[in-house]
């Protein structure tokens, strides 16, 4: 039984994270042979302010790319 756990930041809709898991269950039946209904998969969120990468929280990144898009 494939167990897929996924980790992301909060902020998709219910339909976002409900498309993913259909991909990620389908993915898992063509590429390793896993019947759909032995495909487990859950979404671990997190908040913005909880995740940094390379010494930036993931909330200081969204807001400084948010002002960068601005000033395009």
């Amino acid at each position: 039984m494939p167990l897929v756990n996924i980790h992301m930041a909060e902020g998709r809709t219910p339909e976002q994270k409900k498309a993913l898991m259909d991909a990620i269950t389908d993915a898992m039946h063509e590429h390793v042979g896993a019947p759909r209904t032995a495909v487990r998969v859950w979404i671990s969120e997190f908040p913005n302010t909880d995740f940094m990468a390379g010494g930036e929280l993931l909330a200081d990144k969204q807001a400084r790319m948010a002002r960068e898009n601005e000033n395009r």
